[in-house]
């Protein structure tokens, strides 16, 4: 048959899905990329913001739409708090964030008895990580290597520990040979992903097995790996192991996601974050004493509950005074379920207002951290040929989106580049 996989969110959705293709393929069905051809259609959704549940509600009814007669298999965050809204809008198969390395049996399931079904586990607080058997590696130039699952923190405003379960974390052998598997198979750069990657190794054994030992045990054992990536963390989450890595592992791309939200502690308190600004900027300071040149990327939500002018204008100069690379800015979304869901609202005009306003920080901040490198030559992994457009994209350690003219195929292959404005290329 022939299978068509989207995904919405996160890494950890992307991995989800790169571990269904290599399940569907040995198993002797065909990838498509028209949805409007396929048999079997999956849809990983997300449900971090408002705009993610909807977005999740658009494309199952889109595909619904294009492919009426497709086994249609929605899974994920949006559907594990959305079930029977998800069935209603034409799921035939309804999982929530677990059971997904059922996805196939499931399918032949349903073949057989044609009758919907919504498989969820309602105590997400107590599972246990869900081994697939399969192995994610989509083509030699990244892939994602998920670690961990769930999330202990409970902050104010987010719905994801209630969807996504307890921490639980992967087996450091299974790990282990994943990692040393997508090496041998040519991977370029890894990226280690979860939804909260930080909690790695608390719920393991003695707990003293953390992120750090892992990543220099992955790093030990494969050599050759040109880069491994790592996705968000809290400052409060990087230790001394973590550091050394940094320092002693040249592969350690040059960048960081370090997760921020607000820049003004009274706010954080209030959205029960586990660190303050002080924090963060001590871990900042400890990261670039070991990678002075070290992309530093953040988060921040715009317009909390009760958010002040004050407070909003202490996020503004924390940012710039951290010279951060580059922001992601969302707008306070209501998540039901959460306290902050509880609070007044701000005025969506206030909210936006302070999402433009920032977003012009950010910009200012790219072009200030792009300029150090000017003149100087970086490797750049290139991820995508696009003849037709006739250039390729790529991307250096530090998380620089470079566009070169395409002349031969460069995708999977790390190739020195020049550095100057006419290769830069802007996020979307």
């Amino acid at each position: 048959m022939k299978f068509f996989l989207f995904s919405l969110g996160c890494k950890v959705n992307a991995y989800e899905n790169d571990l269904l293709r290599e399940t569907f393929e040995k198993n002797g069905d065909t990838e498509t990329r028209q949805a409007e051809e396929a048999d079997i259609i999956v849809l990983n959704t997300c449900s971090v913001t408002a705009t993610a549940d909807q977005k999740s509600r658009q494309h199952l009814r889109k595909f619904r739409r294009l492919s009426p007669h497709a086994v249609l298999v929605v899974m994920g965050c949006y559907s594990q708090g959305h079930a029977q809204e998800a069935s209603s809008l034409g799921a035939d198969i309804v999982l929530g964030t677990s059971h997904r390395g059922e996805v196939p049996t499931l399918i032949q399931r349903f073949l057989h008895d044609h009758q919907p079904l919504v498989i969820l586990d309602r105590d997400t607080r107590h599972e246990s990580y869900e081994e697939y058997g399969a192995f994610a590696l989509t083509d030699h130039t990244r892939a994602y290597l998920k670690i961990q699952d769930g999330c202990n923190h409970f902050c104010s405003y987010c719905i994801i520990p209630f969807l996504r379960g307890n921490s639980r974390s992967r087996a450091k052998e299974d790990v282990l040979r994943e990692a040393k598997r997508l090496v041998e198979e040519g991977c370029q750069e890894i990226v280690i992903s979860g939804v909260e990657i930080g909690f790695y190794g608390l719920d393991l054994g003695d707990g003293s097995y953390r992120l750090g030992n892992l990543l220099r045990d992955i790093l030990t054992d494969s050599p050759t790996l040109p880069r491994l990536r790592v996705s968000s963390l809290n400052p409060s989450e990087i230790d001394d192991a973590f550091l050394s890595v940094i320092r002693d592992f040249p592969a350690f791309a040059l960048h960081l996601h370090l997760s921020l939200q607000s820049g003004s502690s009274s706010v954080l308190k209030r959205m029960k974050r586990p660190y303050d600004a002080a924090l963060y900027r001590s871990t900042l300071a400890k990261i670039r004493e070991i990678r002075p040149d070290i992309a530093i990327t953040t988060d921040v939500i715009a317009g909390y509950p009760g958010e002040t002018e004050e407070e909003w204008q202490e996020t503004v100069r924390f940012v710039q005074d951290c010279q951060l690379a580059m922001l992601h800015v969302f707008p306070f979304s209501a998540r039901k379920g959460t306290y902050a869901a509880t609070l007044p609202d701000l005025d969506p005009k206030i909210k936006k207002r302070r999402v433009e306003e920032l977003l012009g920080v950010s910009k200012q901040l790219q072009e200030t951290y792009r300029s150090r490198f000017f003149g100087q030559t970086l490797p750049v992994l290139f991820e995508e040929d696009l003849p037709e457009k006739g250039y390729s994209l790529g991307h250096t350690s530090n998380f620089l989106l470079v566009k070169v003219p395409y002349t031969e195929p460069k995708k999977g292959k790390i190739i020195p580049i020049s550095y100057s404005p006419a290769v830069v290329m802007e996020e979307n």
